[in-house]
């Protein structure tokens, strides 16, 4: 049996390693012969520990991954169809439509009318906190990923179970509790939802000493920046921001990750719980 496969978390390392680089490149069409060589793996193990981790095969994977940032394109942005199809790594829009029906049942320009409507009236809507559009400078992270949708309530406890026993080794910088999301989960299948739990970072310090953890650098980014008091009422600020605020302001989401911080304040009587959302905005030239 070859090393690799001796040890369940280090496998499971290794292939939440080769999540992270499909995802990474999945609008260049990664060959799994260039994943192979990365990890230092054959293609059959590739294949075979990525299967039981995931429950899918690499390549399957990495073509879900571009259609559903696709879709997610398709949704959020007035992009058009064909330039969308580029950008995912699909030579023309012949190719991509076949593949997108392939996948959603429907063509792009079908999905992106429908989409809207089917989500305008399911959530509840309130104004956040502050709201302000800003460049947000480059943010320096260390994280860890996280596989699967949970509700809203129950994140800053999953923050906790990854992140808060590491938090005493970043020694020397100003550490804030940290997630990032990188899926819409109206889009992509509640399993593989990807969320990554972690810290943002200012000042000069080492990464946690976990092999879960990767340090990444977020670019400088327009965005809009909203303050919300409460778990409980995010996802009623996202649903605001994208029914109501969005709209009326002619601007556009850009489909790049969204990170929120996560602070508490606390007073003899009560403990607040405030979070910062940063969600891009896209540039249009």
């Amino acid at each position: 049996m070859a090393a690799h496969e001796t040890s369940l978390p280090t496998s499971l390392n290794a292939m939440r390693a080769a999540e992270i680089w499909l995802h990474e490149r999945s609008g260049d069409s990664p060959s799994i012969r260039d994943l192979a060589n990365y990890l230092g793996y054959s293609e059959a193990q590739i294949r075979r520990n990525f299967n039981r981790f995931f429950g899918i095969s690499p390549g399957r994977y990495r073509d879900s991954l571009r259609l559903e940032r696709a879709a997610l394109l398709l949704c959020r942005t007035p992009m058009q169809v064909l330039d969308i199809a580029i950008s995912c790594g699909y030579r023309s829009h012949a190719i991509f439509t076949r593949a997108f029906h392939g996948y959603f049942g429907v063509s792009p320009s079908d999905y992106r009318r429908h989409f809207q409507d089917r989500l305008r009236d399911a959530f509840p809507r309130r104004a956040p906190d502050t709201l302000t559009v800003e460049m947000q400078k480059e943010a320096r992270c260390f994280l860890m990923r996280h596989y699967g949708d949970v509700p809203m309530r129950e994140q800053p406890s999953l923050w906790n179970y990854y992140a808060q026993r590491w938090r005493q080794h970043l020694k020397g910088c100003e550490v804030t509790r940290t997630w990032i999301y990188h899926d819409d989960p109206n889009i992509t299948p509640a399993g593989r939802v990807r969320i990554d739990f972690g810290f943002k970072v200012e000042g000069d310090c080492m990464a946690p000493p976990a092999m879960g953890f990767r340090q990444v650098r977020l670019p400088a980014r327009r965005q809009v920046k909203m303050s919300v008091t409460g778990r409980e009422n995010i996802v009623a600020t996202l649903a605001y921001l994208l029914y109501e605020w969005l709209p009326t302001h002619d601007e556009w989401l850009s489909g790049e990750p969204v990170m929120v911080t996560w602070r508490e304040t606390s007073s003899p009587h009560t403990r607040l719980e405030r979070f910062e959302l940063g969600v891009p905005l896209l540039t249009l030239h």
